[in-house]
């Protein structure tokens, strides 16, 4: 071999034996670079991942906003649902009372006992459908304590034996959907 080939093999060598040094830089052609141009690309990168940054930021906080109207959007639908629900229902609250207040005067002939039944029967079904709708009927119970933002006070009066700010009696009960109060309870209050 000559002594150009034993050269051109050693150098051939020395790039291969590089090559498995650093394998990021196969294939990869190497650059100059003057310090300045360096520095520009270094400010470039810092400038784009600024940008990410930014675009990240915006992107999250159009996700929350999103997320925020998606609540809002149900947390309305929920309230006009049972906004119209209740307007509904208090039709129906007016008849339940009247069936309540015939149901205390129960006729005492015997003759009426089957007249007793089917008012009975009518005035379950309209508590069932009521609470088949989410309308429940608040257990206000004579001796609580008034509470104004569940209770509207119809008399304030002397009662020996009740304290003041107690309930003496109800005159009609209160019913909510859920956590919302669709009518207070009308009652009497000790002063």
């Amino acid at each position: 071999m000559t002594e150009e080939k034993k050269e051109k093999n050693k150098k051939q060598a020395q790039k291969e034996e590089n090559k498995e040094h650093n394998p990021a830089d196969e294939g990869q052609p190497m650059i100059a670079l003057t310090f300045d141009e360096y520095s520009n690309l270094e400010k470039e990168i810092e400038s784009l991942q600024l940008q990410v940054d930014e675009q990240l930021d915006s992107y999250l906080r159009t996700c929350a906003d999103f997320d925020n109207y998606k609540k809002r959007v149900q947390r309305d639908t929920t309230r006009t649902y049972q906004d119209a629900l209740a307007s509904t229902v208090k039709t129906f609250l007016v008849i339940a009372d009247d069936l309540e207040r015939a149901l205390k005067d129960k006729p005492a002939e015997k003759g009426a006992a089957a007249w007793v039944e089917g008012i009975e029967l009518i005035y379950q079904k309209i508590l069932t459908q009521l609470k088949n709708q989410g309308v429940e009927r608040m257990d206000v119970n004579p001796g609580d304590e008034f509470d104004p933002n569940i209770h509207e006070a119809i008399t304030l009066e002397e009662h020996p034996g009740y304290s003041e700010g107690q309930i003496i009696d109800i005159i009609q009960p209160g019913y909510r959907i859920s956590d919302r109060i669709i009518r207070p309870a009308m009652v009497r209050v000790a002063q």
